[in-house]
């Protein structure tokens, strides 16, 4: 059932209580009174709200597809009421302000234009029954069975003027609750607007904060979790029911002593960074990097924010850099080393062969100045091309066909 129906079904309840109790009490009134008329037409009455009531319940679910069935429904409202004013005495009826409940529902529910409408049919039934009332009396109209009481009306000018004052009672009712109900639904609108934007943006702040890359945690006073975002599930391998509300220190498997200086640190600091390995319940075991800061709450308190990261490649990394940088130290250091290697060689692979050439040298003499010469070509060719591998390459690219190189 649409929220129209049910506002519409809570308005015929509080119709059918009204109309117990009132029209009941009139009735034990008027039961107990020496000059009582006939009580059957309040029976009449309370039966056919009942009547009525259990109808408009069965409609209910056609009132969104047929507007004008909203309007029928507090028109017999109105035309109710009138009945219960006249069988109560007309122009000196108890029941007159009952006018304004109808009014008061339908500014509820259609906002003014429903106001000023259920006003104008009360004002011209309640009118209707105060003219058909001092027409029986002037014997305009034949008498209706002892329609009205026996009570002896007002002047004709105290009923214009009661009457006046009513039909105006009535309008200034509608324009009030009108006024009301419009006010009340603009803040309604402005309040579903706030609510949509402020859900659109929990829901954008949860969207970011489950999609970043590094994991972020909060902890209350007492540094225990209770927030941990899903890149936090995915670092640590530990499911989120499983680890809120216990210690932070514990989950993230900070080193031990990390939480007794933290406090002090973080009056003095910023945040606080450590490095250190995290164990997965998985027992892979992984680089973590975690930074944590205070984190002022609600209540003034302070609680606390972590965020981490998996570090491992960054680790890794870090170590073939270094591994690198130490190589490439080495191989300067060898590049020197030959060089310094190698100019001593040349001098004495010259020397040696101008002693070969001008000393009178015996054949074995020869042979062995011949091989101090080779060796010492063959250590300048390793020098050589140890040099040329390290020395850096320069690359220059071409085009190449390489149907002619097959």
């Amino acid at each position: 059932m649409a929220t129209l129906g049910r506002r519409l079904l809570t308005h015929i309840a509080l119709r059918l209580v009204a109309a117990t109790v009132l029209l009941g009490s009139a009735f034990v009134v008027q039961l107990g009174a020496p000059d009582a008329v006939a009580v059957n037409p309040y029976f009449g009455l309370i039966a056919t709200i009942y009547a009525v009531s259990l109808i408009f319940i069965a409609t209910l679910r056609f009132v969104d597809r047929f507007p004008w069935l909203t309007d029928l429904h507090f028109a017999i409202d109105v035309a109710l009421v009138s009945a219960a004013v006249a069988l109560s005495g007309g122009l000196t009826s108890l029941f007159t302000s009952l006018y304004v409940l109808p009014i008061v529902a339908a500014a509820t529910l259609q906002f003014r234009r429903g106001a000023l409408q259920v006003a104008a049919l009360g004002s011209v039934l309640y009118s209707g029954v105060v003219l058909a009332q001092y027409a029986e009396a002037s014997q305009l109209l034949e008498p209706m069975l002892g329609f009205w009481l026996s009570a002896p009306l007002p002047p004709p000018r105290v009923a214009q003027y009661t009457v006046s004052l009513n039909v105006v009672g009535l309008f200034a009712v509608a324009l009030l609750s009108g006024a009301v109900a419009e006010r009340a639904r603009r803040a309604d609108v402005k309040l579903e607007q706030a609510s949509e934007e402020l859900a659109d943006l929990q829901f954008f702040n949860q969207y970011v904060i489950d999609n970043l890359v590094s994991g972020l945690a909060t902890a209350d006073e007492q540094n225990r979790l209770v927030t941990f975002n899903r890149s936090a599930v995915l670092i640590t391998g530990q499911p989120l029911a499983s680890v809120l509300g216990k210690p932070a220190l514990d989950v993230l498997q900070l080193p031990e002593g990390y939480g007794a200086t933290l406090d002090e640190d973080l009056r003095r600091l910023r945040s606080r960074r450590t490095d250190y390995q995290y164990r997965r319940p998985d027992n892979r075991i992984i680089d973590m990097g975690v930074s944590v800061a205070q984190l002022p709450l609600p209540n003034g308190g302070r609680g606390y924010l972590y965020t981490f990261q998996d570090v491992t490649d960054v680790k890794r990394l870090e170590r073939n850099a270094q591994m690198q940088h130490r190589l490439a130290a080495v191989g300067e250091m060898a590049a020197g080393i030959a060089h310094e290697i190698r100019n001593p060689l040349a001098s004495m692979s010259g020397s040696m062969q101008i002693l070969r050439q001008e000393l009178p040298l015996s054949t074995e003499q020869a042979q062995l100045m011949d091989i101090v010469l080779r060796e010492s070509e063959r250590l300048n060719e390793t020098i050589r091309s140890f040099l040329a591998y390290a020395r850096p390459q320069r690359v220059e690219l071409e085009r190449l066909d390489l149907r002619r190189v097959v």
